[in-house]
Order: structure tokens, then C-alpha cells, then sequence
């Protein structure tokens, strides 16, 4: 496929279609069969494909596909071993497999979602995804300290150093920074900008430089399949960018947390300018920079969208 010899396929997308046929054949009722063949047919894939079109799916993405596959035969099953169907479910018996395993069981509310959504069972209530946070927030002067460290410490690896400042100077997380192509970079010999959203962030001086030497050296890349990849970070295997899981270990190892380190810069940048401008140029959904604005105990209510260059 890297050499145009095959038509470009999803790597994932083929390795979950084999997992997928091999878990509905452990299925034996014909109704529970249906019912979760169709929930891939008509939601998952759907929903996998139209990601692919836009960048290659992680792991994580095909990963957590699968649990709710297996999730909804695993309720469908259990709701079988207590007398009924899913057209006869009941609150109780939403609540009682909740209350068993909810971690587990979690992925099981995207199957049953559709099944309310397409009139397949009654319309009842799903508990709440409660979020935890069980680690201590990371203070602005400590996420300045390890940037200031990350961009004049020559001893850490270039790699490393590029993703550590795109984190946490432009608050973006890792599963975006492997999807950005050579391409995203543009340097007029003057000022390095990097596309995350529109229009395309400048690169200060000191990350610049770093950005620079950075594409120079992928060059020399110890992996020849990659040398000529157009991802920024290109992985090990042909036309397949670097995976997120190895590079947040790299962040790991130099001190910088990736979770962290994004939640901070991103919360201190919507204190700094209007959430909607911050959401357009780093790529994120104005919503959830919105929700950041009001976390945060900013108010932006004051601010006027529209052209403020006349």
C-alpha cells in the first residue's frame, strides 16, 4: 500500500473487520447475532470508516469499537439469563448490570443508545459517566519550568523536545500531534508556522529552530521505510505515522506528562484570549473551549464574534 502497488486500506480498519468476524461467529442465538451485526453494520462502521477518510485510526479508536462489540453480546446474554428480551427491558434490569461491574459494562450504553434511538427497546436511563481526576493539576510555573527546560536542554532527544512544546505551549494532545504531515509545516525562511487550526500558529524562535533542525534530521532516520513518509512523526511500519502510546512514554521519560501538561496550557491560554479564538487556532471544538473558559473561572460573556480588523 506505501508503494501504490495495493489500493490504500485502514491498517486497523482491516484488523478489526478480522476480530469483528471472528467474534460474531462466537455468538449462537440468531437474534442476539443480529441484532450486534447490525449495531456494527449501521453505527461502528459507519463511524470508523468516515474517521479513516480524514487520518489513520489508532488503537485506541479500533480498541475501545471493540469493547462495545463485546459489551452488547455480553448484555444481550445477560439479559437472556434473566427471562427476557431486549424489547422487554426495564429499568431494573439497566440498573442491576450497572451495578455489577460499571467500569466493565460502561461500553455497553453505546449499543444500548441505539437500540432506543432505533425503537429496539424502551426508553430508559443510563447512569452518568462521572469523570475523576486522581491527579493533581498541573500549576502554570511548573508547566513554564519544563518548557524552559525542553527547549535548552540539548541533551534530550530533538524528537521528544518538538512534542513536548507543541504540548504544552499549544495545548495539543498527542493522538493530533502523530497526525501532522510535513505538509502542516511551513517555512518561508522567515517564520515557521505549524497548521493545527485555522489559520496556521507561528512558532516562536527558540521552537522554530528546534523544528527546523528536526526536519532536517528525519533524514537520518534509523528506519529507511520511513524516510520518506509524510507524517511529521512517522512510525516503524510503511505509511503508518508513529503510535501515540510509544510517544507519550518518550514525553514520560523527560518529565513531561502529556494529560497534564495539555489540561494546563490549554487552560491558561482561554484565560489569555476568547475561547473561540483559541478553539479555531489550536483545532479545538468551540465547546469544549467554552466549557475550559468557565472551569477555568474566566468570563468571556463580553466578548463580540465577528471581524475586529476594521
Amino acid at each position: 500500500m506505501d508503494s501504490s502497488v495495493l489500493p490504500r486500506v485502514d491498517r486497523q480498519l482491516l484488523l478489526y473487520q478480522r476480530w469483528l468476524a471472528e467474534r460474531l461467529a462466537t455468538i449462537e442465538d440468531p437474534e442476539h447475532h443480529r441484532l450486534v451485526r447490525h449495531l456494527v453494520s449501521w453505527h461502528q462502521m459507519r463511524r470508523l470508516r468516515a474517521t479513516a477518510e480524514k487520518g489513520p485510526l489508532g488503537r485506541s479508536q479500533t480498541h475501545q469499537t471493540k469493547q462495545e462489540t463485546t459489551q452488547a453480546g455480553a448484555f444481550l446474554a445477560w439479559l437472556a439469563g434473566r427471562g427476557r428480551t431486549i424489547e422487554h427491558c426495564r429499568q431494573a434490569d439497566l440498573d442491576a448490570w450497572h451495578t455489577e461491574n460499571l467500569a466493565t459494562r460502561r461500553p455497553a450504553q453505546t449499543f444500548l443508545r441505539w437500540c432506543m434511538k432505533t425503537d429496539r427497546m424502551p426508553r430508559l436511563t443510563l447512569p452518568p459517566q462521572v469523570i475523576t481526576q486522581d491527579q493533581a493539576p498541573l500549576h502554570q510555573h511548573r508547566r513554564l519550568a519544563m518548557l524552559r527546560r525542553v527547549l535548552n536542554d540539548d541533551s534530550l532527544p530533538l524528537r521528544s523536545r518538538i512534542v513536548a512544546a507543541l504540548v504544552l505551549a499549544y495545548a495539543q494532545p498527542v493522538s493530533r500531534i502523530v497526525r501532522l504531515t510535513v505538509d502542516d509545516i511551513t517555512d518561508d525562511g522567515i517564520t515557521v508556522t505549524v497548521r493545527l487550526g485555522d489559520p496556521p500558529s507561528p512558532l516562536p524562535e527558540p521552537v522554530a529552530d528546534l523544528m527546523r533542525a528536526y526536519i532536517l534530521s528525519r533524514q537520518h532516520l534509523p528506519y529507511a521505510s520511513s524516510r520518506n513518509s509524510r507524517w511529521l512523526f512517522p512510525g516503524r511500519q510503511p505509511g503508518q505515522p508513529m503510535n501515540p502510546v510509544s510517544l507519550q512514554a518518550h514525553l514520560r521519560e523527560i518529565g513531561v506528562p502529556p494529560q497534564r501538561g495539555r489540561a494546563s496550557a490549554i487552560r491558561q491560554l482561554v484565560l489569555q484570549a476568547p475561547a473561540p479564538v483559541i478553539a479555531k487556532a489550536l483545532g479545538y471544538h468551540d465547546k469544549t473551549a467554552t466549557r475550559l473558559v468557565t472551569e477555568s473561572g474566566g468570563t468571556w460573556s463580553r466578548y463580540a464574534p465577528g471581524d475586529h480588523n476594521r
